[in-house]
């Protein structure tokens, strides 16, 4: 893989094992591997051995692991959990859409923490000696159109307050994630807030909080739990342009739309949490910048919307899914921006060249989703 510490590698990282090549070798690990894992899930053996066999299995593809299994009719239950972290959503969907037939036939796999059968209520954690039960909790939810704010009230919890309070919320957060699933928590709530005594009003159970989330959002359980939805969510946002910014560093935007909203706002303040996690497991993330001032007439802004719309699917079709996904795109007063994921960031590369050629454009530019990143021209006509 590039070198840690060469800015040349962080612009254009083009690494000797990307992240697609690293999801295939890894479920072919997986399928041959994984049969102590089933041993160990049949044995019923302790969290840490199972957490050691799974750390074997995944960390070839990933850096960092979360991960929780299980046995459901008839079926192994591997559990890809985001951490509340929604950098994790892209790459795990796409690890999970490349599962093997072969291993699919022993194994479900599922990204994000799953909720447990509300019909039982029964699920809980434990706290040193003590059981924390579903039944503990009281949950009041104050909506904001399409989020909520959540107020939790539990007495066994008290005594962590407030010297272990980092531990009373990840305690809340996993009771959470196991009443609604760790999508719809970490999606639709907005604010939590942990009580140290109920509130007058009426409560809900645990139980009772995913057939509310569920009502109030007119969703049922199987889209609040399909983590591909979420990444097809897109976020609509208006910007005041710097009419001065012609260096494509997206300062000239005034309209745009994202599908992975907490990477932009990373790239406009300047910080790389999300770029240097990527960068570890062999993926970048970045844009296109080519100029708009071929653009002109009637409807100047659908046919700027079309060309990136056909420029997206060019590079898919050319590099293939397996390699690029469309994250957005943004308008600027001198430039338009495409948005993407590279799972293999040189068949992206090669195929936006072809495409953008076809195209007429004058310009190209490809750019990492880091300030301090150079701008890479892809290409740029000459005049004779």
């Amino acid at each position: 893989m590039a070198k840690e510490n060469n800015q040349e590698n962080k612009s254009l990282p083009l690494f000797d094992v990307p992240f697609s090549r690293r999801v295939e070798e890894g479920w072919k690990n997986f399928w041959k591997e994984a049969g102590e894992l089933r041993r160990l899930i049949d044995q019923r053996a302790d969290g840490e051995e199972i957490g050691e066999q799974l750390e074997i299995l995944l960390c070839p593809v990933f850096t960092e692991v979360y991960a929780e299994v299980g046995f459901h009719e008839g079926k192994y239950d591997l559990i890809l959990n985001l951490e509340g972290d929604w950098s994790r959503l892209f790459p795990l969907v796409y690890f999970k859409k490349r599962a093997p037939k072969e291993v699919l036939e022993y194994w479900n796999i599922f990204v994000g923490r799953q909720a447990r059968d509300e019909k039982k209520a029964d699920f809980q954690l434990k706290i040193g000696e003590e059981l924390v039960s579903a039944e503990d909790f009281q949950v009041w939810a104050q909506w904001q159109d399409k989020e909520a704010k959540v107020s939790v009230y539990c007495e066994k919890l008290l005594p962590l307050l407030p010297e272990r309070e980092s531990n009373a919320y990840w305690i809340v957060y996993t009771m959470l994630d196991y009443a609604m699933g760790e999508l719809t928590e970490m999606k639709y709530i907005c604010g939590l807030e942990l009580l140290d005594q109920p509130e007058k009003e009426d409560a809900l159970a645990l139980s009772e909080l995913l057939p509310h989330f569920m009502a109030h959002l007119s969703l049922n359980r199987e889209e609040l739990f399909d983590a591909e939805r979420y990444c097809s969510l897109y976020t609509g946002y208006q910007m005041k342009p710097d009419e001065e910014a012609k260096d494509g560093l997206r300062r000239d935007v005034y309209a745009g739309s994202c599908g992975f909203l907490s990477l932009l706002n990373e790239f406009w303040r300047g910080e790389s949490r999300i770029m240097d996690t990527f960068y570890r497991d062999g993926i970048e993330a970045g844009y296109f910048c080519y100029p708009l001032y071929g653009f002109q007439g009637e409807d100047r802004g659908g046919k700027i919307l079309n060309f990136r719309d056909e420029m997206a699917e060019g590079i898919e079709a050319l590099a293939g899914m397996d390699s690029f996904t469309f994250i957005g795109g943004a308008s600027g007063i001198y430039y338009g921006y495409l948005d993407f994921i590279a799972w293999d960031l040189k068949a992206v590369l090669d195929a936006a060249v072809t495409v953008f050629k076809k195209s007429g454009i004058d310009r190209v530019v490809y750019h990492s989703f880091r300030q301090d990143a150079e701008g890479i021209t892809l290409f740029e006509k000459r005049e004779n």
